[in-house]
């Protein structure tokens, strides 16, 4: 990202992109979520699940070996897109993301106090 550069609406800069898919490499289960405001990328959550009874860790890692990651990036760039304000929470079983969840938020505009 080159400095003082205005990112668009729904854009993920690459470096971002890149953390969000080191997450991804290195959880076994769990959740990352990024939340969106006024179409923006404004945080990244990180909720861990730590299983007793977890995979194989060679099993995990042909899991993640499997995974095609570039594909995974586009994909989490086209359901970002467009999110004005909400969730896109991206869910890791056994080292593979299985699911991709859209959570959007409505503002009410006019009352007290503009926004979320």
């Amino acid at each position: 990202m080159q400095a003082g550069r205005q990112l668009a609406p729904g854009e993920i800069p690459q470096p971002v992109m890149e953390y969000i898919l080191h997450i991804l490499r290195h959880t076994l289960y769990g959740q990352i979520v990024l939340v969106a405001q006024d179409n923006r990328l404004i945080q990244i959550e990180r909720r861990e699940k730590l299983r007793v009874q977890a995979c194989q860790l060679t099993q995990c890692e042909a899991g993640r070996a499997r995974q095609d990651f570039s594909a995974l990036a586009q994909r989490i760039r086209m359901a970002f897109a467009g999110l004005d304000y909400g969730q896109l929470t991206l869910v890791v079983k056994a080292g593979e993301v299985v699911q991709i969840e859209r959570t959007l938020k409505e503002r009410f505009t006019g009352l007290d106090g503009e926004g979320i």
